[in-house]
């Protein structure tokens, strides 16, 4: 397996098998965040991959001030943003988007897979910013000063989405599995 720089090399060289290790690398990764980004697999799936052939293409742009992966993903944002902006100009279908789990293991506990499909609701409903904010902070763990940098804007308003997006998902998560209620995760048993 190649490190981050023998990748770089390989693609700034052309080499296919650079791809090959991407995916290997960062595929999943980027997979999850493009899925809770546009909410469908099929979707998110070609995201991810045109975020891999766009950065293999345009390999020689890449200056290494960032990691390989904050690279990839800022690729991805960018697709995203492409996708939702396509999306809202033309209506495909009366049909609700597919919010199918992408990790078929939550389907053996049943209480991680109403969570996990409750929070996935929840996150579907934030605006496109928020719902960026929440997946950078929560999903990637990315830090404050790392989301601003990623999406082009000051700390101040990620720290004033990441506020209102909590807010919301407050709102949008039912109380019984809300772990964003006042509460957090107190036992709310009666004694």
């Amino acid at each position: 397996m190649m490190d981050e720089a023998d990748i770089v090399a390989a693609m700034k060289g052309g080499d296919a098998a650079a791809v090959e290790e991407l995916v290997c690398l960062y595929g999943d990764r980027l997979l999850r965040s493009a899925y809770l980004l546009c909410g469908n697999e099929a979707d998110a799936q070609d995201l991810v991959q045109d975020t891999l052939i766009l950065a293999f293409r345009n390999a020689r742009r890449f200056r290494g001030k960032s990691a390989l992966y904050t690279y990839l993903h800022g690729i991805l944002l960018n697709l995203t943003r492409h996708y939702h902006r396509k999306r809202k100009r033309v209506v495909y279908t009366d049909q609700p988007p597919d919010l199918a789990s992408p990790e078929p293991s939550l389907s053996r506990d049943p209480d991680a897979a109403v969570a996990s499909s409750a929070l996935m609701d929840a996150i579907q409903q934030l605006s496109p910013s928020h719902r960026e904010v929440i997946i950078l902070r929560y999903y990637e763990g990315m830090k404050i000063h790392e989301i601003a940098r990623q999406i082009g804007v000051t700390k101040g308003t990620v720290k004033s989405r990441l506020h209102y997006a909590v807010s919301r998902l407050r709102q949008l998560i039912p109380e019984e599995l809300n772990l964003f209620s006042a509460n957090g995760t107190y036992d709310r048993r009666k004694p």
